[in-house]
């Protein structure tokens, strides 16, 4: 099961600070992605997400991988609606490098599958990539041009990446760029996150505090709460179709538990869970 999520400072820097994981009742995960060759078909599939390759993407990635880049194609994340929402991917339009660390080494996830399995130094040298992708224990990073590899693992490649994209202009990649706004709210979407914090207050969680901020449909979850605890609170507190995400103020280390692993057993008995 893949897990594919933008790069944002939380998860360049591993998984250092609060995680943001949105507990949908309806949409199920992002799925993941075969690495493709320089002789893929255009019509290629996903085994997983059945989408088609662009043609676009598949010649560039075609061309990375002649230069001796380890490259695929993948699903970009949907631009957001006038609500704010993603939409959903039609198409593997996305090109991204395998993640290496400085010896070229391919860096793996951790046990959970959820996590980048390497030190945050190593993350760090990423973080000016776009977006990552975790795919059945293998990491991938989208890159917005060949200037972002600048400071990487790959920057010895510039020159190549960059000549992909001489000679491919038509493909960009899909990827937001996170530094250019911040996602909008409704107010419809505030409101339910401010019902949300209030009813859990009123089930018992007093710990629950009202969103509020950058991320006013965001409950943070402090580090004080135990496993039980926040099984319990999962279990009785469904968000249902509303826009909620969770966050946590902290390492699983600093939680004392695997906090991800109880978010997928709430994943496995009310919904699909997916990572922003």
């Amino acid at each position: 099961m893949t897990r594919n999520r933008p790069l944002t400072a939380t998860t360049a820097a591993a998984i250092s600070a609060a995680f943001l994981l949105a507990l949908t009742a309806c949409a199920g995960p992002a799925s993941g992605t075969a690495t493709p060759g320089a002789g893929d078909d255009a019509n290629a599939t996903d085994t997983a997400s059945n989408l088609p390759v662009d043609e676009t993407a598949r010649r560039f990635v075609a061309c990375l991988t002649a230069k001796g880049l380890d490259a695929r194609t993948d699903v970009g994340p949907g631009a957001p609606d006038a609500s704010g929402k993603a939409k959903a991917p039609t198409v593997r339009n996305m090109a991204e490098l395998r993640m290496i660390d400085r010896t070229g080494n391919p860096v793996t996830t951790d046990d959970t599958g959820m996590s980048i399995g390497t030190d945050s130094a190593t993350q760090q040298l990423y973080a000016n990539a776009m977006f990552t992708s975790l795919d059945n224990g293998t990491v991938w990073v989208a890159f917005k041009d060949s200037t972002a590899l600048a400071g990487t693992p790959y920057e010895s490649k510039r020159a190549d990446y960059a000549d992909c994209e001489a000679k491919h202009p038509n493909f960009s990649q899909p990827a937001q760029d996170l530094a250019s706004g911040q996602p909008t709210y409704s107010e419809e979407d505030k409101r339910a996150a401010l019902d949300f914090a209030r009813q859990a207050r009123d089930k018992g969680f007093g710990w629950v505090a009202d969103p509020s901020g950058d991320e006013p449909t965001t409950i943070l979850i402090p580090r004080t709460v135990k496993a039980d605890e926040l099984r319990r609170f999962f279990r009785e507190c469904p968000v249902g179709d509303t826009r909620i995400s969770f966050g946590f103020d902290g390492t699983p280390e600093e939680f004392g538990y695997d906090y991800m692993k109880v978010m997928d057993e709430a994943n496995g008995a009310d919904g699909a869970m997916t990572a922003q």
